[in-house]
């Protein structure tokens, strides 16, 4: 019995009882078209399912382990087609400006599109202070519409592949800073938290109380975002900035790597429950104003 309970009381408390798990808001998922969704490996050689239809099969079913309520969706070549049960935040994914504000509009007053994001301006050449994003920032802060902006570096030799006007340095949030001058009352996140311009994130926060960031790929890819994220955290902590920084998993096509950014997190030693707590559910909850 002794041994029972040190190896329950030994496991991170997200995971060894279904019932008490805590609730958890996902700040960045993604899901494709027919078109769009890919297999290939993971960084740590996991295979993506096989379809679309069992990739979203598995990422539900990790959902629901981890009693992730909410989670931020955003699908890669069309429109939000999953309704779980009001689990999923309908976002939209572009990597270019719109080019109808009227649509747009349109989509958000009819509830199809929640968050405007996840942009990745970088993908295009592009950071959000270009003027052709202007009109649809406007929109998102009269209608209090969150923008989610890829910060950070991305996938090796992107460049090379689909992206030849991608650069790292159009990741930096330090391009966010115009933006944040002219819309006040605009709620921007930096998903991935800056990457490797993460100091740079935690600089803008300070500055800029509508500013939050996302975790994002930084929990789980790669040793070297992982080191970002455990500076980031140590940082954001000892500047007391914790309270605007969110959870996300950026999955992309391996829903496996959800459960392997809660754990990364969960398992932080220099982050107190309350902490954790905050980055999981409050913080998003928070800044989505959640009911």
């Amino acid at each position: 019995m002794k041994t029972l309970l040190l190896i329950l009381f030994s496991i991170p408390y997200l995971i060894y009882a279904q019932d008490g798990v805590k609730p958890i808001i996902d700040m960045h998922l993604h899901d494709y078209t027919e078109e769009t969704y890919f297999v290939a490996p993971s960084s740590d050689g996991t295979m993506a399912p096989p379809s679309l239809t069992e990739y979203r099969k598995q990422m539900k079913q990790i959902l629901q382990k981890y009693n992730v309520v909410n989670a931020v969706l955003s699908t890669i070549g069309g429109a939000n087609e999953l309704d779980e049960e009001g689990v999923f935040i309908p976002g939209m994914y572009t990597n270019e400006p719109p080019q109808d504000t009227t649509l747009f509009k349109e989509l958000i007053e009819t509830g199809q599109m929640k968050v405007f994001g996840e942009i990745g301006a970088v993908y295009a050449g592009r950071t959000l202070a270009d003027p052709e994003f202007e009109p649809y920032l406007r929109i998102c802060e009269r209608y209090n519409i969150p923008v989610a902006i890829h910060t950070g570096g991305g996938p090796s030799g992107i460049a090379y592949r689909c992206c030849p006007q991608f650069r790292i340095t159009l990741g930096d949030p330090y391009t966010l800073e115009d933006v944040l001058v002219k819309h006040p009352g605009l709620k921007i996140y930096m998903m991935h938290a800056g990457e490797v311009f993460y100091e740079h994130a935690l600089r803008l926060m300070t500055s800029y109380r509508q500013l939050y960031a996302d975790l994002g790929v930084l929990l789980w890819v790669h040793e070297q975002p992982m080191d970002y994220a455990e500076q980031f955290l140590k940082k954001a902590k000892k500047y007391g900035l914790l309270d605007r920084v969110m959870f996300g998993s950026d999955q992309m096509v391996w829903p496996h790597a959800i459960e392997k950014s809660i754990l990364k997190l969960d398992g932080y030693d220099f982050l107190i429950e309350k902490e954790k707590r905050m980055i999981f559910y409050e913080n998003a909850s928070r800044f989505l104003e959640l009911e």
